[in-house]
């Protein structure tokens, strides 16, 4: 038997994705391995178009509903990600777009570890592939917030693992 493997791009900082598998082969114990291979919706052929289009449909409605919201908020901190607009307290921060994008990952992760991987994915723009990039971003932003250096502030790291957003205000 061959196997096909599919790369899915999904939203690291909201953990919404979602995969449906398409195929020829619809034997029930070949739809029960690929649902619990981690498939949403297992859809042997023949299928109508028109069922394809409203599971498709199906399948946008439910992610759309988990779309994280535009404006997250911590503390002072606040971001809104469709106006692409980052504010500290009243005062707009000016940020690089990659900055932004990780501090948006960063704040939708909700207190999350994001792993330096998971950040240079939840940019959109290309960044430089290596970790001391990530790095250099994230410095740059910390000093952009006003984070302390001598003291943990809004953006933690977690040792061998990546970033973390804190809201201070909370701890």
């Amino acid at each position: 038997s061959r196997r096909r493997h599919t790369r899915f791009k999904c939203d690291w900082s909201s953990d919404v994705c979602s995969s449906d598998l398409l195929t020829g082969r619809g034997e029930e114990r070949e739809c029960i391995a690929g649902l619990d291979a981690g498939a949403d919706d297992y859809i042997p052929k023949t299928f109508s178009h028109r069922e394809l289009l409203a599971r498709l449909n199906a399948v946008v409605r439910r992610v759309k509903s988990l779309t994280p919201e535009d404006v997250v908020q911590a503390g002072d901190i606040s971001v809104d990600g469709a106006q692409r607009v980052a504010r500290k307290g009243e005062t707009r921060l000016e940020l690089t777009a990659a900055e932004f994008d990780i501090l948006l990952a960063l704040m939708r992760a909700h207190g999350r570890v994001l792993t330096r991987e998971q950040l240079l994915h939840a940019s959109e723009r290309s960044l430089d592939v290596s970790d001391r990039s990530i790095d250099v971003h994230v410095s740059s932003l910390r000093r952009k917030l006003g984070d302390d250096p001598r003291s943990v502030g809004y953006i933690e790291t977690v040792r061998s693992l990546g970033y973390r957003f804190r809201d201070p205000e909370r701890e």
